[in-house]
């Protein structure tokens, strides 16, 4: 995780400790593409034969980083808008940039987000102590939330548990549950349509013989 554009933030160690209790096990890192600031910690995932690609919104500084990273002024930036402080897409073809490192950046225009990709198996990896905390739950179906006897809500009234870290899990559980929802319906129309296929050779050879 990259927190870019540091030398503009006065509590860069609070940032990180937020971002940290959202993605526990993810390292973050503090970098500025203007000042120079972490960028030998990033050269440290572009190594000859890796290839990366920045993840953003724009006007968050992809692309300056990766002019800070080459040492030369190779893609278009621009400063964010004064109104809403949100910044304006500047990449406009895909392309893939070689370091001078040996690894490679892929740019590529409007790429704002990724979907999980994943079972549930990972997801209580990476969630292990919400799993734990589950298990001690009065109900096996509890979704952590009002219950009575709720293991999880416990913890965070304790302060064992960031509130923030069980909202992120609940995120990731309804990304997944959508992902597997939207593939069960495109499963559903394929099977359809190969149904009709199907149905369509039968009456062909019906007609001909």
């Amino acid at each position: 995780m990259l927190l870019n554009k540091v030398d503009l933030c006065p509590d860069v160690d609070v940032r990180i400790r937020n971002v940290e209790v959202i993605a526990e096990g993810i390292s973050v890192h503090a970098v500025s593409a203007t000042e120079g600031i972490g960028l030998d910690e990033l050269r440290n995932y572009l190594t000859r034969g890796k290839t990366v690609a920045f993840l953003g919104s724009s006007g968050v500084g992809k692309s300056a980083l990766v002019n800070a990273l080459l040492g030369v002024h190779k893609q278009e930036t621009r400063e964010v808008r004064e109104d809403d402080r949100t910044g304006r897409h500047t990449t406009t073809k895909r392309e893939l940039i070689l370091l001078p490192s040996g690894g490679m950046v892929i740019d590529t225009p409007g790429m704002r987000e990724i979907q999980m990709w994943g079972d549930e198996g990972d997801l209580q990896g990476t969630f292990q102590d919400i799993e734990l905390l589950a298990k001690k739950c009065r109900f096996s179906d509890c979704s952590h939330n009002v219950e009575a006897g709720c293991a999880v809500q416990a913890a965070i009234d304790h302060g064992d548990l960031d509130p923030a870290r069980l909202e992120s899990y609940r995120k990731l559980q309804n990304e997944r549950t959508y992902l597997a929802s939207k593939e069960e319906h495109r499963t559903r129309l394929y099977e359809k349509a190969k149904w009709k296929r199907i149905s369509q050779w039968s009456k062909e050879l019906r007609t001909r013989h």
